[in-house]
């Protein structure tokens, strides 16, 4: 009862002085990201099991099946009074069936975890040879006990690091809900010049601080003329294998092509969407040349394919009358079948012929690269190799659409 007591009194000191409570008794695993994993199945056992073999009952202390990201964080309960320095824990990834898409990974003694981890792992990857998304994406390590989270955007480094107010360099923050969020879309284009700062706190279901914040994240926006830019919906925008976010630079196509390339894309784009936006969020970086591809939204919710071809060719006008040159690319294939699955969200029985039309406009286009034939199989539709959720081509599909791009240029040696 005294222990009760005592650690009631720290806490309402802990929540009186703005400082997050600590957990205690809990543990966080990570591992390296898999090639279109949808989600991972964890594994602890009392003994290193090798070379894929099945642990048995007896040495199994725990396991899991519907982990999203690269890493977890557990109770320490749940290892029924094992200890640490007898685990071992390995990982292989699922399909959306959870079934085995890869081996096991090699076991990793559980110690090697971090324990009473204080603050969200952050998990977003910064791009490495192109710049930062219009749209920027965030992502951590869901935590333990969370309930939702904040996530701060800022103009300087937080004169609190690590701490659980707000900063006064804050310009912005998001409120994600659920404790097993992972990710938190921009919905704010950086259109303005400048380095901006990035970090998440925890909280639990009565909105206190669970430790502290994150440890902050900078990009780098920079304006004016821009070589090569690409423009349009989700399938631009990255992201892909239902659970990997765009903030996961392996899911974005432009990823695999050799020269620096703004991504203007956004993600629930449609094509009329992306008219509206034009002048707001194109022409800041002046680009001499964009990739546009955008309809998908569009031609699944009904729109006709006639419609979508007029605000392409909007499209086309204002890039013209701005000295940008198009270059389309034909709408990939769809799979309504799993697309309802996913999301839950019916496609226009008629998307065939109109998506049919689209293309066959962006065909006739002075510039243009075909997608859909390349990812589409016998039926027409995109294929669960391609794109598991039916909607964005996975890591296969993103090269796919990146290799056709290149042959596009190599046909083209004046675009260089």
């Amino acid at each position: 009862m005294k222990k009760f007591k005592i650690m009631t009194i720290v806490l309402t000191i802990l929540l009186i002085t703005g400082i997050g409570y600590a957990q205690e008794g809990k543990i966080q695993l990570t591992w390296r990201n898999a090639e279109d994993a949808v989600m991972y199945e964890l594994e602890v056992a009392n003994a290193p099991i090798k070379n894929n073999q099945k642990a048995s009952s007896k040495q199994t202390v725990f396991t899991k099946t519907n982990i999203s990201t690269p890493g977890v964080e557990l109770n320490l309960s749940s290892f029924n009074g094992e200890k640490l320095n007898k685990l071992y824990y390995r990982v292989r990834p699922l399909d959306l069936d959870k079934n085995p898409i890869a081996a096991f990974s090699a076991p990793v003694p559980i110690n090697k975890g971090a324990l009473n981890v204080d603050k969200p792992t952050i998990t977003s990857v910064l791009k490495k040879n192109h710049p930062v998304p219009l749209y920027p994406v965030y992502s951590w390590i869901p935590v333990l006990g969370a309930a939702s989270y904040e996530v701060e955007i800022l103009n300087n480094r937080p004169e609190n690091p690590n701490g659980t107010e707000a900063s006064q360099y804050r310009i912005r923050s998001y409120t994600i809900d659920g404790g097993s969020g992972f990710d938190c879309y921009d919905t704010h284009s950086y259109v303005e010049p400048g380095t901006y700062y990035y970090r998440v706190l925890a909280r639990d279901e009565k909105g206190r601080a669970i430790g502290k914040y994150s440890d902050v994240t900078s990009f780098t926006v920079k304006t004016g003329r821009t070589k090569w830019a690409v423009f349009g919906d989700s399938i631009t925008h990255g992201g892909g294998a239902i659970s990997n976010p765009p903030s996961d630079e392996r899911f974005e196509y432009v990823s695999y092509l050799p020269f620096p390339v703004k991504n203007l894309g956004r993600s629930g784009d449609t094509s009329e969407m992306m008219v509206e936006r034009f002048e707001e969020d194109v022409l800041p970086f002046q680009p001499q040349y964009m990739f546009i591809l955008g309809g998908s939204n569009s031609i699944r919710g009904g729109t006709s394919g006639e419609a979508v071809i007029a605000n392409l060719e909007t499209i086309r006008q204002k890039c013209e009358e701005n000295g940008i040159t198009p270059i389309f690319l034909t709408l990939p294939p769809i799979n309504p079948e799993r697309i309802q699955r996913v999301f839950g969200q019916p496609t226009a029985d008629n998307w065939q012929v109109e998506i049919e039309k689209v293309n066959n406009f962006v065909r006739n286009q002075p510039y243009a690269i075909e997608t859909y034939a390349l990812l589409a199989n016998e039926a027409g539709n995109l294929p669960v190799k391609y794109g598991q959720d039916g909607l964005h081509p996975d890591i296969s599909g993103k090269k796919i659409m990146a290799r056709s791009i290149q042959e596009f240029l190599k046909n083209h040696p004046s675009f260089k």
